[in-house]
This record gives structure tokens, C-alpha cells and sequence, in this order.
């Protein structure tokens, strides 16, 4: 029996897509999971109804290999509105907010949102709950122990550390007591298991960031709908720049709150509807609504301010950039790759429609090309660059880097390594 064989395995168990979990990787994987093990003999061996669920478990571990850090892409983390979901929490009949953390690793995350919650309303005890899940044992294990170096706590001032970390005699840091109250972990497959996990009642706030671009395309759908069908009324579904990236319908995740329909400046969701932007208006306004409609999925409309975007400046290299993210959410990549090259050709240095050409090429089939193109947006990749302001407000150059490193290491096997989830 080959290693595809464990491969396949390995995607009915989690989801991951054939070209995260390449054979290569699997392979890698399993020479740590199990050395002694062919691939024919694991695959007896993890039918074995006493001892195979360890065994395929240990293996789910070495493929996702787990790296995060505290205060990850803190920008979009501070638009939380606590007070707002202590409201709306309230009107639902509890007493307190409640969060979860789907695909939470090493446990960085929960802690930094229960840490958040205690900053919004400081000095009183914060009203919320908050709950870390992850597929790997091996993860939740670190995050009950909730002991971190320097590296992943790096993001955190001084301040903050000495009011919720103990810092240990061996450089270590141990969340403290203030913050492990409110959080809690359990094991928990997004893809196998019922959703939200058993015996948990609906959430204010969901966070599952960088998890869904190692899903095919169904999965994602499928973990998305299930996803917010646990929301309460008014909750919040909060997904990673990388999986927005990765689907570009979602594309309303890298706009300012303020430039949505319907919003205020503070960010909060005004009910009367805005008509669509005036002829007249100036340029970014007139992007922003395109960015909206096709957030929404009305590719009519967002085509149409596209289009006329591009009458008045053929060389809007943003208006390109849209009008590729729409039509390759609607299925047709080629014309994607089209729209994608315009906008390059116009500016050669906007890494973020790199990495969605590279995205259109991969769905084309074209890895090379896809290689090619991920390579350029790594290339020129730059934090001060302030071109494109509108489309990377929210969106850290980090986290275009590690979507576009996952990519290639997709193409190029990984090299004996797993997916780094971010």
C-alpha cells in the first residue's frame, strides 16, 4: 500500500487539501510519527480499534506543526467591541460574552483575547468565557500549560506582561492566574466533529484565523456555514487575513470598517442600507464600494464600479485588482490571471495581486506559474508601501508572506515539513 494511501487518510481526517498534505510531507510525517512503520503496515495499524486513533492522532500532530504567537494581527483584534458584545450577550439571556478560538494551537491566541476582554474592562473582572480548540492533542496540551518563550510573546510591552505572565527562573513566561480563568481547551476537529463542539451553546465572537487556506475549496465552505450557524444574533465571525486571501468572496475582511456600507466611524453596523456610490464621487469611495458589493457577492455591482473606475483611469492597478478578485470567485480564472497581469503591468511591486495571480494560476492547473508569481509577491513585499492603502488596511505583510510561503511549500512538497498554521 503507498504513501498516497496515508495521504488520503490524512484528509479525511482533518480536511486538508491533497496539495497542503502532499505525499512528500505525509511521507516526512510519518518517519516522525512512526519510524518503524511502512506506509501499508500504518494504515493496518490505525484501523486497530484499540490503538489506531493514537496513532493517527500522533501523525495529525507532525502534519500540522503549530507556530502563533500572542497579539497576532492585533490591528484587527483591537476592532473587538467588547462593551458592544457584553450588549448584545446580555440580550441573549447571559451574563457573559463568549468566545472561541477555532484552531487555537499552542494557545496564544485564547489567552490574547481573554487579555484583551480584561484591558476593554479593566478594573472590573471581565465577563467573558473563552474557549481554545485545536485537532492536535499534542497542541492543546502546551496551551493548558500555557508556558511561552520570548518569541511568542515578543509583540507584548512590558505592561502587559508583568499584569498577566509570571516570568520563570528559566526565561520562560507562565500565563497567570488572572488570565487562565477565563479561558479553557478542548480537542476539537472543525471538520469531523459536530459544530460548535458538544455541549456548547452559541458564541458572541468566533476567531478562526489562518486555519481554512490548508482546506479544499468545499471543506471551506462546508466549516464556514457551520461556523456561523454558531453565532448568536449579532455575533462575529473573525477569519485570517491568509483566509481571506485564500477566498476572495470574503474580500470585505481587508477593508476599513469605516469605508463598509453601513458602518460609522467607530465601526458599528448602522441598519439603514447607504445607496451605491454617486457617478461623482472621488476615487475611494467609488473602490470601497466595490470592495463592499463584492464582499457581499454582488459581482453586478462591484463589476460596474469597477468598470467605471477604469474609464476614468485605465491604469488603476486596484480597480484590476478587483475586478480579478471577482471573477475569480466566480469561477473563472483565466479572465482572473487577465485582470491580475493588468494590475501588475500598472505597478510591478503590488505583492498582494502577486499572490492572487498565483492563487488564479493554481487554479488554472499553471503550478509553475503560480510559483513564479507567489516568488514575486514575497520579492516585494514591503511594510512602508502606502499605494495601496485601501486594500491592505487590515491586512499584515506578514501574513501575505507566510500565505504565500505556504503556497510554495505546497508546490515544492515542503521539503519533509508540515503546514505552519500562523
Amino acid at each position: 500500500m503507498s504513501i498516497a494511501a496515508v495521504a488520503e487518510l490524512v484528509r479525511r481526517e482533518t480536511g486538508i487539501a491533497h496539495s497542503v498534505a502532499s505525499e512528500t510531507v505525509v511521507r516526512a510525517a510519518l518517519r516522525r510519527a512512526a519510524p518503524e512503520l511502512e506506509p501499508g503496515d500504518f494504515i493496518r495499524a490505525a484501523s486497530d480499534p484499540v490503538h489506531g486513533r493514537g496513532l493517527v492522532e500522533r501523525l495529525i500532530d507532525e502534519i500540522t506543526v503549530q507556530e502563533t504567537t500572542f497579539a497576532r494581527d492585533r490591528d484587527q483584534l483591537a476592532t473587538i467591541p467588547w462593551h458592544g458584545l457584553l450588549r448584545s450577550a446580555r440580550a441573549a439571556g447571559s451574563n457573559a460574552i463568549r468566545v472561541w478560538s477555532a484552531g487555537c494551537a499552542t494557545g496564544e491566541e485564547p489567552y490574547t483575547l481573554a487579555l484583551l476582554a480584561a484591558e476593554a474592562f479593566a478594573p472590573a473582572p471581565p465577563p467573558v468565557d473563552v474557549l481554545g480548540t485545536d485537532i492536535s492533542g499534542r497542541a492543546i496540551a502546551a496551551a493548558t500549560e500555557g508556558r511561552y518563550r520570548e518569541r511568542a510573546i515578543r509583540a507584548l510591552d512590558a505592561p502587559l506582561r508583568r499584569r498577566y505572565l509570571d516570568h520563570q527562573d528559566d526565561g520562560s513566561y507562565l500565563v497567570s492566574q488572572r488570565l487562565r480563568r477565563l479561558v479553557r481547551f478542548r480537542q476539537h476537529n472543525l471538520v469531523r466533529d459536530p459544530v460548535p463542539p458538544c455541549g456548547e451553546a452559541g458564541f458572541d465572537i468566533i476567531t478562526c484565523r489562518n486555519v481554512l487556506i490548508y482546506f479544499a475549496a468545499p471543506v471551506t465552505e462546508r466549516v464556514l456555514e457551520r461556523l456561523d450557524a454558531s453565532l448568536r444574533p449579532d455575533g462575529k465571525l473573525l477569519l485570517g487575513v491568509a483566509d481571506a486571501l485564500r477566498r476572495p468572496v470574503r474580500v470585505a475582511a481587508l477593508e476599513s470598517p469605516a469605508c463598509r456600507p453601513g458602518a460609522t466611524q467607530s465601526g458599528e453596523r448602522n441598519p439603514v442600507p447607504r445607496p451605491r456610490t454617486p457617478p461623482r464621487e472621488p476615487r475611494d469611495r467609488r473602490l470601497a464600494a466595490a470592495l463592499a458589493a463584492a464582499g457581499k457577492g454582488h459581482r453586478d455591482i462591484a463589476l460596474a464600479e469597477v468598470q467605471a473606475l477604469l474609464a476614468l483611469n485605465p491604469l488603476d492597478a486596484d480597480a484590476h485588482f478587483v475586478h480579478g478578485l471577482v471573477v475569480l470567485e466566480a469561477g473563472e480564472p483565466a479572465r482572473a490571471v487577465a485582470a491580475f497581469r493588468r494590475a501588475l503591468y500598472t505597478d510591478p511591486t503590488f505583492a498582494l495581486a502577486a499572490f492572487t495571480l498565483g492563487c488564479a494560476y493554481d487554479a488554472l492547473g499553471d503550478q509553475a506559474a503560480a510559483r513564479r508569481a507567489y516568488e514575486q509577491a514575497l520579492r516585494t513585499l514591503d511594510p512602508a508601501d502606502t499605494r495601496h492603502e485601501l486594500l491592505l488596511q487590515q491586512v499584515d505583510v506578514g501574513d501575505i508572506a507566510a500565505a504565500c510561503q505556504t503556497r510554495l511549500n505546497w508546490h515544492k512538497g515542503s521539503q519533509g515539513s508540515g503546514p505552519h498554521r500562523h
